[in-house]
């Protein structure tokens, strides 16, 4: 493991852990609450927020995906190395898994209080449920996270230089229209690490029905297959869509203004005339 990927795993982890840990709070506190010190609008900021801080903090040490499904769209469509998906992985669902763990502490007592069974009613803190069918739920994540990779391309590529330091900006606004249009069918996971860590996290901490639906069916894999595919699908779009009709970087570049000397060597001064026509100087007109 090279120095470089070193780190970029740590920043992985910690801008992982500060996505979850505000993510999962802010639910947190809205369930144990029961709604008074909190709702959908609060939950979804919090998220937001920690997206936003979660990119600024792994930005800081050359990385910021905090999402293996980005990884692999990345790896599919930007040359990201495709060695580098598993570490990647690993270290964001360490950090979501830890964040969850710290959610569950400092929360511990409230949960148990509204929920002494540790049942689907608190689960949702910590991992996603689907609320229309499991059907439903595996469309709702490839939607959502195609939406996600497909105007992050667009972000990534628009926002270059000194503007670079909006994107976590622009990401935490595009998560917030995601989770305002999408996040009721299966509460907009779109990130495997966001969802598996802390399923994980609330399995070994007492929920014993952590992996599957009320009914009991099997849930745990869908946001995890559902956003990979997604992603690979927005990345497609992009680049099929936008990426190969954008106009070259030379030909979008606006000619340069001409210089005095230019307009007196070559320059046609009047714009009415074709550039091959010579316009007579009109003092050799007056002399005439």
């Amino acid at each position: 493991m090279t120095p470089a990927l070193r780190r970029e795993l740590v920043g992985e982890f910690a801008g992982t852990f500060i996505l979850i840990v505000f993510g999962t709070a802010a639910v947190a506190q809205m369930v144990v609450s029961g709604g008074d010190a909190g709702d959908w609008a609060t939950l979804t900021w919090g998220w937001v927020a920690g997206l936003i801080m979660g990119i600024y903090v792994a930005g800081r040490l050359g990385a910021g995906h905090l999402n293996p499904a980005v990884s692999v769209a990345m790896a599919a469509y930007r040359r990201f190395p495709w060695r580098h998906v598993l570490p990647y992985t690993a270290a964001q669902t360490l950090g979501a898994f830890l964040a969850a763990l710290v959610t569950r502490g400092v929360y511990g007592s409230g949960i148990t209080k509204v929920d002494p069974g540790l049942t689907s009613a608190s689960q949702t803190i910590f991992s996603t449920l689907p609320n229309h069918g499991v059907t439903t739920a595996f469309f709702d994540q490839v939607v959502g996270t195609a939406l996600l990779v497909f105007v992050l391309f667009a972000l990534l590529a628009t926002l270059q230089g000194a503007a670079g330091q909006l994107l976590p900006l622009m990401v935490g606004l595009l998560l917030l229209g995601i989770g305002f249009a999408w996040g009721t069918n299966a509460g907009y996971a779109i990130n495997p690490a966001r969802d598996f860590g802390p399923r994980l996290a609330s399995w070994i901490t007492g929920y014993d029905t952590a992996w599957v639906t009320p009914d009991g069916t099997p849930y745990w894999w869908l946001p995890i297959v559902a956003p990979v595919l997604g992603a690979l699908i927005g990345g497609g779009l992009y680049v099929l869509l936008v990426e190969r009709l954008e106009v070259p970087a030379a030909a979008d570049t606006p000619a340069p203004a001409p210089t005095p000397e230019s307009a007196e060597a070559h320059a046609n001064p009047d714009p009415r005339h074709p550039a091959d026509v010579v316009v007579p100087d009109a003092r050799e007109e007056v002399t005439r």
